[in-house]
């Protein structure tokens, strides 16, 4: 009985834990960076499955985003927030949206180590006119002394969402 009371107990949580909330959809939403403390317009979607934490103890959806600065920098910034310990050096990330051959990028990793970002206008530019007009992508990366995790990510309405948040930040 006591066992039984347990798993009752425990079964919501594991319910609500592995919703993968607003898979497939995209969401544009003002934020506050957490390190700049700018707000921001973040347009971003969790991967439609999951990979394991550094730990192996919960499954995580990683979230790619697009964000831009309202009325300071209208260029539009690519990020993945992986919610996992990835690296402590700029580590390198591939792309295969649909058809097309896999770009690889080498992106820059923040202070928690979890989320990579673009460097540069001129890789933003290029992962967004290689997603444009996609309606699938893997992303794949190797975290640091680890083998590689992939995740996947439905592109359909990008082109619209990421003129949206153009307009939002005054490009």
């Amino acid at each position: 009985m006591k066992y039984l009371f347990a798993t009752l107990l425990a079964a919501p949580v594991f319910a609500i834990a592995g919703n993968p909330g607003d898979a497939y959809q995209w969401t544009l939403e003002m934020l506050q960076d957490k390190a700049t403390y700018q707000t921001v317009a973040v347009l971003h979607q969790e991967s439609s499955n999951t990979i394991g934490d550094e730990y192996a103890m919960k499954q995580v959806h990683p979230r790619l985003e697009f964000r831009c600065v309202p009325n300071s920098d209208p260029g539009i910034k690519v990020r993945i927030d992986w919610r996992r310990f990835i690296s402590s050096f700029n580590t390198e990330v591939q792309f295969a949206a649909d058809d097309k051959d896999p770009v690889t990028v080498k992106l820059g990793v923040d202070r928690s180590n979890k989320i990579t970002h673009t460097s540069d206008a001129a890789d933003d530019a290029m992962l967004i006119d290689y997603l444009s007009q996609q309606s699938a992508l893997k992303v794949t990366v190797t975290p640091y002394s680890e083998v590689p995790v992939s995740v996947n990510y439905v592109l359909d309405g990008l082109a619209g969402q990421l003129a949206a948040l153009g307009e939002s930040c005054g490009s």
